[in-house]
């Protein structure tokens, strides 16, 4: 091996140690940073009565739509154009985890491996920057997992499989414990992803949230026009992805990481790094020395 060789090789490992001591670290910061409770921040102006409500609610429309609903998709995507068929299965990859995640994952890494390298204003944005995909990454690959889980424990047969099988409601098939991606049905892994990737960076630009979200109706829909999911499945999958987004956050926000709280307990994204500063994170513009007057700028 070169000289050249083993340094890159050395860097490496180097880059691969501060990414993990970095995730270590800042796991275990949001974890032990105390939570503010005055004011607490609200994600929804509700009382529980309100919240149990819609909870209520909720579970209401997944069981009607169960019940009336899923029977109607039965043979939909043999009725279905093709180009109809071709746009879903294009649109229907966003909703796949590695799709935002991997991105996310990668960035988080290099500013981490990155943020030991730099001066006390470059670790400032970079500390910024990370609390921002942290909260990303946590939010989407967090409830992603979850549903993954659960999905598989409960076993319901997807819709080209329930269609084949005996009995006068073939939609409500459930085989416990199966651990099949054929009965993995609810909720829907796609729509889970796709709904909290648009909750969180909603959460993040609350001025692209209805157009994020729109999409992620589009895409959501895609699961059923294709015949991989029910309605049902869908609709558990937006619903729980909404929940276990806005409650991360509540957590991000009572520590005051990402989102601020006013005095009325009202949430909202903190002003991230400008341009110029987050010019300080790219290999190209570090090597030019930038003033502190025009960082802050």
């Amino acid at each position: 091996m070169s000289a050249t060789s083993g340094q890159a090789a050395a860097r490496v490992i180097e880059g691969g140690r501060a990414v993990v001591a970095g995730l270590v670290s800042g796991l275990a910061y949001l974890l032990r940073r105390p939570a503010h409770r005055v004011p607490a921040p609200r994600v929804v102006r509700a009382g529980w009565p309100e919240i149990l409500a819609g909870l209520a609610v909720g579970i209401g429309l997944v069981v009607a739509a169960m019940l009336l609903v899923d029977p109607l998709v039965a043979g939909l995507r043999s009725r279905l154009a093709a180009p109809v068929l071709v746009v879903a299965e294009r649109l229907t990859d966003l909703g796949l985890g590695g799709v935002v995640l991997w991105p996310l994952g990668l960035l988080l890494a290099y500013v981490l491996a990155l943020r030991g390298t730099l001066d006390d204003m470059g670790r400032r944005v970079a500390s910024a920057v990370i609390a921002r995909l942290g909260f990303l990454f946590l939010s989407i690959a967090g409830v992603g997992l979850l549903v993954t889980v659960v999905k598989r424990l409960l076993g319901r047969a997807r819709p080209y499989a329930a269609w084949h099988l005996p009995g006068e409601y073939p939609q409500l098939t459930f085989h416990w414990l199966a651990w099949k991606s054929t009965f993995a049905s609810f909720p829907s892994g796609h729509a889970t992803t796709v709904f909290a990737t648009a909750v969180a960076f909603g959460a993040l630009y609350p001025r692209a949230r209805r157009a994020l979200l729109a999409l992620a109706v589009v895409v959501a829909a895609t699961r059923v026009v294709l015949g991989s999911h029910f309605p049902s499945d869908v609709i558990a999958g937006g619903v729980v992805a909404c929940v276990f987004v806005l409650w991360m956050v509540k957590v991000f926000a009572a520590r005051r990481l990402v989102f601020q709280v006013d005095a009325e307990g009202c949430i909202a994204p903190m002003a991230g790094p400008s341009a110029r500063r987050l010019g300080l994170l790219l290999p190209w513009c570090r090597r030019s020395p930038v003033s502190l007057e025009e960082a802050r700028s």
